[in-house]
Order: structure tokens, then sequence, then C-alpha cells
């Protein structure tokens, strides 16, 4: 996460990650993706359950892309690798 925002964020992207897990804080979040060289997000909680029904996500790890009008341009219900992503977000830029 942190290289797409690193490498896009001059060109408008933001990333957000979403804890979607009650019973973690955004702390504690934080942390576990700080430790996968994610530090440069945005962070956020889904405390009511409405993105996480809004965006569909059923998985730990869902990727979802929405471009400028706020429309999902992309999905995916895993962890998506760094070449997909970097091959999705740039069209949207």
């Amino acid at each position: 996460m942190g290289r797409i925002q690193q490498e896009f964020g001059d060109r408008g992207l933001t990333v957000v990650a979403v804890n979607t897990a009650p019973f973690s804080s955004l702390e504690d979040w934080k942390e576990y993706w700080k430790s996968k060289d994610a530090a440069d997000v945005t962070w956020a909680t889904d405390t009511t359950g409405e993105l996480v029904q809004q965006f569909r996500v059923y998985s730990l790890g869902t990727t979802v892309i929405i471009d400028r009008e706020g429309r999902i341009a992309f999905r995916d219900d895993v962890a998506t690798p760094y070449e997909i992503l970097e091959s999705q977000v740039e069209p949207l830029l």
C-alpha cells in the first residue's frame, strides 16, 4: 500500500486503509501494516459496517480502486500484487 501511495500520490492518488474488524483497534491495525511498510497511507475504521456493505468486503485484503467520478474501477478480494495495482491505477490518473 505504501509503495503505490509513494509512486502515485503526487498525481492525485490517495490510499485509504480501512480497518473493518470491530475487535481490532485502529492503532493495532496501523501497527500491523506499518510492519509491512505501509505507513504513509490514510487510516480509517469502519465502525458501523457501512463500507463493508457498500463495497461488498468479505475477506481480509480486499482491494477496491475508485476512480475520480466515484465509480469502482477495480476490485480484488485478495491482497493485490503491486504490479496489478500499478497497471490499474496508472490509467486512472
